[in-house]
Order: structure tokens, then C-alpha cells, then sequence
């Protein structure tokens, strides 16, 4: 029996911890992305610092001065590059971290689908469905900042209020976005198939997202709620699809 949606992202939180080869698909992510880091410090102050640093200094700047520029451009330049790092990555070990879960569930064979469909396809299907969900964050932004805007004085007395504002705007997208990579690589549909399913499914999508979205609020333990969302918008995924076997199976 599937659980009531709204449940699934704390599903995840439990699912995600009972099982060792999701906890280790994080744990080397982490270690990736500390790599990547590592490296993007080292090339910067390795090559680039002096190199600022006499260019500015060749420009009029005073030497003390042209050093301290320097250091804070290497700061944001290396930042700026692991945040390039993380998010282009991000989505490929979400996507990963989606398909582990199946796996468990035992829905290896929905995963074959993926085998039949050419990498430049999928590639493009990515940035595709990637610009898409950027338009519809704009979008969903430009609401909230109105909603605030007109129910300032109420959210100041009530801040609670905002929040679950918050949560109800940002959820349906976000529930969305945990559920692409099914709707795109695995069931193929197009981007404009995959909007109109979720627009079918407004409410169980916003009842996921709202919890989920509350979940990556809490300060520190939202690193870990991140990647929990995706196990559980897996875990719903995958008693649905077994719930229409088993349907399937009694009509039959």
C-alpha cells in the first residue's frame, strides 16, 4: 500500500540511512566535490595570484594593495568555480542516486529503457528540460515576490504564514524537477508531456513539495535533506509504478 504523499520525503530520510550503498553514493560525492575543490584553490593561488598581482601592479597599483585584490580575487574566483563544479554535477548524481533507489525497489528492468536512447539525445533532453525548470523558478519567483509584497504587514505579524507560502510556490517545482529525469529518460516523454502530467498531478505534487521543500530550510541537516528528497521522490515513483502492476494484474 503506498504511503500518503506528503510522507515520502521523511520516507527518505529513513530509507536513505537504512540503506549503505545510497549513504556511500553521497559519501563519494562529497569526496568529489572536496577534490574539486582542493583543486580549484590550487590553481588559483598556484597560477593565478601573482600573476593578478603583478598585472595590477603594472597597472598603478600599490604592491600591498595589488596583493590583498589578488588573494580576494583568487577567494571568489575558486568559489565561484566549485559552485560551477557542483551544479553541473549535481543533477547527474541526482539522476544516479534516483535510479540506486529503483534498483532497490527491484525496478531494474524500467532502467533499460535508458539503454535504447542515444547519449546526444539525453544530453540534449538535459539542457532542454534544465532551461525549462530555470523559466519556471524566474516565474514562480516573480509570484512570490509579489504575494510578499501585497501581504507584507500580515507576514510580518504571522511569519509562519510566509513560510508556508514559501513551501506551497517552491513545491510543486521542485517536486517537478525530482521527477524529470523519470519522466524524460525512463517513461520518454517530452518536456511539454512531462509539464502537462505534473499540472495533472498539481496537488500530489505540491503535497510532496511542501514537505520537502521545509525539509532543505532547516540550516546545516539541509545538505542531507537535499539528497533525501530525491530517495523519496523515488521511493513514490516506485509504489506507483508497482501499484499499477499490481492493477494491472487484477483486471488481467
Amino acid at each position: 500500500m503506498a504511503l500518503p504523499i506528503s510522507y515520502y520525503p521523511i520516507e527518505g530520510i529513513f530509507y536513505f540511512f537504512s540503506h549503505w550503498i545510497l549513504i556511500r553514493r553521497i559519501t563519494c560525492i562529497l569526496f568529489i566535490t572536496l577534490i574539486a575543490t582542493v583543486v580549484a584553490f590550487g590553481l588559483s593561488f598556484g597560477f593565478l595570484l601573482s600573476l593578478q598581482a603583478h598585472a595590477l601592479i603594472v597597472a598603478g597599483c600599490p604592491a600591498w594593495l595589488a596583493w590583498i585584490v589578488s588573494v580576494i580575487f583568487c577567494l571568489l574566483e575558486a568559489i565561484i568555480f566549485t559552485l560551477i563544479f557542483y551544479l553541473i554535477a549535481t543533477p547527474i548524481w541526482q539522476d544516479a542516486l534516483f535510479d540506486d533507489v529503483l534498483r532497490l525497489k527491484g525496478l531494474d528492468y524500467v532502467l533499460e529503457r535508458q539503454r535504447n536512447i542515444s547519449e546526444t539525445t539525453l544530453c540534449c533532453r538535459g539542457v532542454h528540460s534544465g532551461l525549462t525548470i530555470t523559466c519556471f523558478q524566474i516565474y514562480a519567483l516573480i509570484i512570490l515576490q509579489v504575494l510578499t509584497l501585497l501581504l507584507t504587514i500580515p507576514l510580518h505579524a504571522l511569519p509562519i504564514i510566509g513560510t508556508i507560502l514559501y513551501c506551497y510556490i517552491n513545491g510543486w517545482i521542485m517536486t517537478w524537477g525530482h521527477q524529470l529525469h523519470y519522466h524524460l529518460e525512463i517513461k520518454e516523454f517530452n518536456v511539454k508531456q512531462s509539464i502537462r502530467f505534473a499540472l495533472r498531478n498539481h496537488d500530489d505534487y505540491v503535497m510532496f513539495g511542501m514537505v520537502a521543500v521545509a525539509l532543505e530550510l532547516i540550516p546545516i541537516a539541509n545538505f542531507i535533506f537535499f539528497w533525501t528528497n530525491v530517495v523519496g521522490a523515488a521511493l513514490w515513483t516506485a509504489d506507483v509504478r508497482c501499484l499499477k502492476i499490481s492493477r494491472n494484474s487484477l483486471t488481467k
